[in-house]
């Protein structure tokens, strides 16, 4: 939860002072008057809802640290006062960067985001103690989060008959179709799968099972706005499901079947079609994420969430499947670093420091259970 914490201050401080390009651009007065001239309720949707997820993890994770060093008031306020005066100061710091409008607002709905955070934290603790306190499991509930969010964002549902109409025919087309992605799919419901059953492995609740979550998530698709259509998610969810009910994963690992599937499949969609062209005028993007900011941000953002449960799922697989192993680590951020390389010898992609330090993120959070010997094991006494 250490890690959460500090990671949710320095995204923070990255997405609120992006791209750092620090000038006199108005006078300290002028500045401040445009600080704190706009009224709360200015605030668009986008940017209200932006400003209190940045700050949810920190007011989370900070209350979850306090709570486990003897759940101290001041301590709480101590954690309330820190939160609000770094909104405050980035707020302030914005008034130097030409590309920013600092307004006040925006660190009164971070502190919403805090306390928000904060009761989900007191919540959780109330009434899911043993998950708060498992934080490899809370790592794994982030990463079914973080799948759910790639397959429904927006979260815009629309009733319009026409791209309802349009939707359901994106899966009668055939075209649409691709085999290296129905493979993908199958190992990618299989881990959810299983990425379930290690979350709550004594729950037998038919809601949490795979057909259900493959049948609500392709129904609500259909009526999200704005979203992209998957159609191999239903052959690759019900190949996984046939799998799943066989028994025949009671001799083979579901967890290598899965990590064997997904690294080469990653890979090839990451370079697809693998047009390498030599471009002198494109740069390597050294700034890592900074292509949030630039561009469509909705498909951006839903990428980010895609690569997340997807390398995610690599790492956690690759660690059930070789729990003893100390190669997982550097495999997966040797295997992003790869990825982002080639990526930039393509003729449409850009290399960047992205995905190998969201690669490190993963493995930091996503611990690896080791596996006990046992000297005796299977003598009796």
């Amino acid at each position: 939860m250490r890690g959460l914490f500090l990671f949710s201050i320095f995204t923070i401080i990255y997405g609120s002072l992006f791209p750092f390009n620090f000038q006199d651009v108005n006078s300290l007065r002028e500045g401040l008057k445009e600080l704190f001239a706009a009224p709360l309720s200015e605030g668009e949707l986008a940017d209200v809802i932006g400003n209190i997820v940045l700050f949810l993890p920190f007011g989370f994770a900070g209350t979850v640290l306090v709570s486990r060093n003897g759940d101290n008031k001041r301590h709480h306020l101590y954690l309330y006062v820190f939160g609000v005066t770094l909104a405050v100061v980035l707020q302030f710091l914005q008034i130097y960067l030409s590309y920013r409008v600092p307004a006040l607002y925006d660190a009164a709905w971070n502190y919403v985001g805090i306390f928000l955070g904060a009761v989900m934290a007191r919540f959780m603790n109330r009434k899911y103690p043993d998950m708060l306190a498992a934080e490899d499991k809370m790592a794994l509930l982030g990463l079914l989060v973080s799948w759910i969010i790639f397959l429904l964002a927006p979260f815009m549902f629309s009733f319009n008959m026409d791209i309802l109409r349009e939707n359901i025919m994106i899966h009668a087309d055939l075209n649409e179709y691709r085999i290296v992605n129905i493979i993908f799919y199958i190992a990618i419901w299989i881990t959810y799968k299983k990425l379930i059953d290690e979350i709550k492995p004594d729950g037998q609740n038919f809601l949490l099972s795979l057909e259900v979550a493959v049948a609500v998530t392709l129904f609500l698709k259909i009526f999200v706005y704005r979203n992209l259509i998957e159609p191999e998610l239903l052959p690759g969810g019900i190949i996984a499901i046939i799998l799943l009910r066989s028994g025949i994963f009671k001799k083979i690992s579901p967890y290598k079947t899965a990590a064997s599937i997904l690294v080469p499949t990653m890979f090839y969609n990451s370079l697809y079609p693998f047009e390498f062209y030599e471009n002198p005028f494109k740069e390597f993007m050294w700034i890592p994420f900074s292509e949030l900011f630039s561009g469509d941000m909705l498909p951006i953002i839903r990428t980010v969430f895609y690569k997340t449960f997807t390398y995610g799922s690599i790492v956690w697989t690759l660690y059930k499947s070789f729990p003893n192993s100390n190669w997982v680590t550097y495999f997966c951020i040797f295997y992003a670093a790869l990825i982002e390389y080639l990526q930039h010898l393509t003729l449409f992609r850009v290399g960047g420091l992205t995905e190998p330090l969201l690669v490190i993120f993963l493995c930091t959070f996503i611990h690896q259970k080791r596996e006990k010997f046992n000297l005796y094991k299977g003598e009796t006494t």
